[in-house]
């Protein structure tokens, strides 16, 4: 999570971190991987009159239903819906819509949703009805019995589907005493209405890997906050997915942002708008959001995530994410007064929100392990899940009160035994990758200063402090240090409800910092610092250096290099704090790994062509980028008038630019991306979401050639062996 560029952004980011219809009508879909996916007509994946096997095959596929008892198909009539029709052309179709494994949406030709009804029909039993939108009602769990025949049970009645036995209407029965009339097989069939989704944009199969042994192929994002659903007290809108789909992951943010945004602190003030609006309208018209200056919106739907996987992404790494003196002022503001801003706890319902995601794509692919989104543990399952041609998914974290290390007016949260107690909490739940100070200063040791003041009244609240500094030493700089303090609050400054409440509780006057010169953080590594920075490296943690002070980035270091065999480090965030030259260097000499803030595709050939002089020989190079896409770090924009502009539509892995190591490897075409009614063009929006990703690889190709698709495609492999040296000690 950063904040970056101009004034306002960096006051805040400082205290941070074919239209329409898709899923059936998404011209990507046919060509996924390891499950049937519905067909760019709208008709099932299975050729008609095909029967499924496992509940799970009818994931985004056209169906009939067909009563077993009354060996009819379900159509729609006069009385409503019943076991009417003698022939499969006769029936309705229905697509089947994932909300998890085993559930589904079952969407009528009308556009509309079969839901458990509650008027009683003849008898006294439940009807069916529709629904123009899902709710609980619509919401139906399908299972099968020891014959191999469907069972379709409303999960919010606990209700089956059946047949009623006088006229064949469907009804809803007692789930445990049902018998033949609540039996039913699925036919494959044509003519679904095409289930509102956002689109991949993209024509084409994803390649696989060859195999566990050999390097694999494809690029990393090292920096992600795809779990920051519930960051910052109800800052953040949308959500990467929800099981009544895109409407309600994307729906319209006044709910969450107010009237007119009006409710959206921290946005507004990210956006340099403290006290302007923005078009809260989400799906299908998406105005003002996502957008690569909207920083409190949904960016990472699932289905952006999917474009970015079809372009070739192979791992990304997803930083737990929270911000306690933040979320606490914007949980007021968005009516949240009770929500628990603990950063630790925060972080851990994270994690299991990435399984819940992992889950929901697996529903949508056809059952348990088929998703392109796996969480992994280690290289080795990293490896593999590449290998079947997957994306694989880390878990870092990135607070400020990392193991509930908080320190007060000089007194630590934490000790040596709680350091050790949450450390095995973090990696029983998985995560692999951890920054030791975020945003302010903590237990272990002190912040990297980037910022001029929001951070330092950030810090005071937090901590109980201003910032002591050092002037920042004048030497070469791969990422520049430290920030010229202001030591008085500006005019205007505190005019917003957010930097009115910092600067009310911050309280006191500045420090008086020397002018002119850049100062750095003076607080050191503390013995905790020093404790939990060995613990890290015995749990064989992956340990970010950004975001620690310019000082505490060399003693870290320093300690990497005195493990037998040397430990590696990684800057994955722009250096926060600043990264020396003989830091970096020394970092590469590690065997780390140093990938730089995304901009866009000439940002990234810049970095790639200062990093490039100070990589080892001894180590296989690659540089992947860290998006913070979700963390409150602004994306880049356009490449602006004089560049070459992407010809839409582009094809990756053949033609100029792509090297030997893509021969073989299928292309793979996109266009332009399409969200609803709105169109994304690079060249127009820049990384407005992250789908945006496989524009941006086609900017680097016209950037940078050959050499620069190959550094990032190596970024992946260049990861895992980093990862595997942490691991061999």
């Amino acid at each position: 999570m950063a904040m970056r560029s101009s004034a306002g952004i960096r006051l805040l980011a400082a205290l941070s971190i074919f239209p329409v219809l898709a899923g059936c009508n998404d011209p990507g879909s046919a060509a996924l991987i390891d499950a049937p996916r519905a067909a760019g007509d709208g008709s099932s994946a299975l050729a008609l009159g095909l029967l499924p096997t496992p509940r799970y095959d009818l994931a985004n596929g056209c169906y009939a239903l067909r009563s077993v008892a009354r060996n009819a198909y379900v159509a729609r009539g006069l009385g409503g819906y019943g076991a009417r029709a003698a022939t499969l052309g006769s029936a309705d179709p229905f697509f089947m819509k994932p909300t998890a494994l085993g559930k589904y949406l079952i969407y009528n030709k009308e556009a509309s949703f079969l839901a458990a009804g509650s008027l009683l029909t003849l008898g006294g039993l439940l009807g069916v009805a529709t629904v123009s939108a899902p709710t609980e009602a619509a919401d139906w769990t399908v299972d099968t019995d020891a014959a191999g025949r469907f069972m379709v049970v409303s999960a919010a009645s606990a209700r089956a589907l059946a047949v009623h036995p006088v006229d064949g209407r469907l009804v809803l029965v007692d789930a445990a005493s049902a018998g033949e009339a609540a039996r039913f097989t699925f036919e494959a069939t044509s003519g679904c209405a095409a289930f509102p989704e956002i689109t991949t944009s993209s024509a084409g199969a994803p390649f696989r890997g060859s195999g566990v042994a050999g390097p694999v192929l494809g690029f990393a994002d090292v920096h992600a906050h795809v779990s920051a659903t519930s960051f910052l007290g109800g800052a953040h809108h949308g959500l990467p997915f929800h099981r009544f789909g895109v409407l309600r992951a994307l729906g319209d943010c006044a709910v969450s942002h107010g009237p007119g945004g009006i409710k959206d602190v921290v946005g507004n003030f990210l956006g340099e708008i403290p006290v302007s609006l923005h078009d809260t309208r989400g799906w299908p018209t998406f105005v003002d959001w996502p957008a690569a200056r909207s920083l409190t919106h949904e960016g990472m739907y699932y289905k952006w995530m999917e474009r970015a996987w079809r372009a070739g992404q192979r791992i990304m790494v997803n930083n737990l994410v929270e911000n306690e003196t933040l979320c606490t002022l914007q949980r007021v503001a968005s009516g949240r007064p009770l929500q628990n801003c603990n950063e630790m706890d925060s972080a851990m319902d994270q994690a299991r929100f990435m399984r819940d995601l992992e889950a929901y794509i697996d529903a949508q692919e056809g059952g348990p392990g088929r998703g392109w989104f796996r969480l992994v543990e280690s290289p080795a399952e990293a490896r593999q899940v590449i290998s079947d041609g997957k994306m694989a998914v880390v878990l870092g974290i990135e607070i400020s009160h990392l193991f509930n290390c908080d320190v007060q007016n000089g007194v630590s949260g934490c000790n040596e035994a709680s350091i050790d107690a949450q450390l095995d909490r973090l990696h029983a739940a998985g995560v692999r990758q951890m920054f030791p100070v975020h945003e302010f200063d903590n237990a272990l040791g002190g912040n990297g200063i980037f910022n001029d003041l929001a951070l330092n009244l950030g810090n005071k609240v937090d901590t109980g402090r201003f910032w002591q500094t050092y002037d920042c030493p004048e030497q070469d700089y791969f990422y520049d240090a430290g920030a010229n303090l202001q030591i008085s609050i500006p005019p205007g400054v505190g005019g917003d409800p957010l930097t009115g409440a910092l600067v009310a509780q911050a309280g006191g006057a500045l420090p008086l910092y020397p002018q002119g010169r850049k100062q750095c953080n003076a607080r050191g590594l503390t013995a905790l610092g020093r404790y939990a920075i060995q613990r890290m490296m015995e749990k064989r943690i992956i340990i970010e250096v950004d975001h620690l002070e310019l000082s505490n980035k060399a003693e870290v270091i320093a300690l990497a290099e005195q493990q037998a065999p040397v430990y590696p480090l990684v800057s994955t965030h722009g250096g926060h704090g600043g990264l020396t030259m003989d830091q970096a260097r020394r970092i590469m000499a590690l065997g780390g790994l140093i990938y730089p803030y995304k901009g866009n595709g000439e940002e990234f050939k810049e970095t790639l062509d200062k990093l490039t002089p100070l990589r080892s020989d001894a180590y296989y190079f690659g540089m992947g980028y860290g998006a913070d896409m979700n963390g409150l770090g602004p994306q880049a924009g356009p490449r602006g008038g004089g560049a070459t502009p992407v010809s839409y539509p582009f094809t990756l892995f053949q033609g100029p630019g792509w090297g030997p190591q893509f021969a073989g490897i299928a292309p793979v075409t996109f266009d332009r991306q399409v969200s609803g009614e709105r169109v994304y063009d690079t060249d127009v929006d820049g990384m407005a979401h992250y789908g945006m990703v496989a524009d941006w690889v086609e900017e680097v190709r016209l950037e940078g050639g050959e050499a620069a698709l190959t550094a990032l495609y190596s970024s992946a492999e260049a990861y895992l062996q980093m990862w595997e040296r942490t691991l061999a000690r």
